[in-house]
C-alpha cells in the first residue's frame, strides 16, 4: 500500500508518494508510480497496485474529457468530485491538489469517495507517522524546498513502516 502525503506551504502545495507495491508483507517492486500530474493538477493515490493504477488511468480520462467539454483547467471542486467517482469505483484512496481562486489546495479522498479538506494530509500505511511528521514541519517554508521535505518525511515514514518504500516521488503547485 505505502504512503502519500500532501501538505499546504507559505506558497503552494505539495504532494509525495512511495513507489514501493506490496502483496501482504511482500515487496513485489519499488518502481510502482502512485503520483500522478495532470496539467496544473495531481493526486498521489494509495491502495493496491492494481487499485492505483486503475485509479491513475481513469482520473486521466475522466479530466480529459472535462477538459475537452470545458476548455479550462478544473476547478478544485471538479477534480474532488472526479476522484471521488473513480475512488469509489477502483477502492483507491487519494490526495489530490489544483489551483482554486489562485490559490492551490488539497483535499483526501476516501476509498468510499468522501473528501477532506486540510493543509496536512496522509493516507496509506504510514499515515499516522507521516501526520506527525508533518505537523513539525515549517510550513512557511516554500514548495521550492518541497522535495526535500518531503523525502524526509517519507524517508522516517519508511524506517517504521515496510510497506512504504524509501524511493519517492514529489509535485508542488505554487499559487497563482
Amino acid at each position: 500500500m505505502g504512503t502519500v502525503v500532501g501538505i499546504r506551504l507559505d506558497d503552494g502545495v505539495a504532494l509525495a508518494a512511495d513507489r514501493r507495491a506490496t502483496d501482504g508483507s511482500t515487496v513485489r517492486s519499488d518502481d510502482l508510480g502512485k503520483l500522478f500530474a495532470f496539467d496544473g493538477t495531481s493526486a498521489g493515490a494509495t491502495g493496491s497496485a492494481s487499485a492505483i493504477q486503475e485509479f491513475g488511468r481513469r482520473l486521466e480520462d475522466e479530466l480529459r474529457q472535462l477538459r475537452s467539454r470545458e476548455d479550462r483547467e478544473p476547478s478544485m471542486g471538479a477534480l474532488e468530485r472526479l476522484a471521488s467517482d473513480v475512488a469509489r469505483e477502483t477502492g483507491a484512496e487519494a490526495i489530490v491538489a489544483a489551483r482554486e481562486d489562485g490559490s492551490a489546495n488539497l483535499r483526501a479522498i476516501d476509498a468510499e469517495g468522501g473528501a477532506v479538506e486540510d493543509d496536512v494530509l496522509a493516507l496509506g500505511t504510514g499515515a499516522q507517522v507521516a501526520l506527525g511528521q508533518l505537523e513539525g514541519v515549517d510550513r512557511d517554508a516554500s514548495v521550492e524546498e518541497a522535495d526535500g521535505i518531503l523525502e524526509n518525511v517519507l524517508e522516517a515514514v519508511a524506517e517504521r513502516d515496510t510497506e512504504t518504500g524509501e524511493t519517492v516521488d514529489v509535485w508542488t503547485l505554487a499559487d497563482g
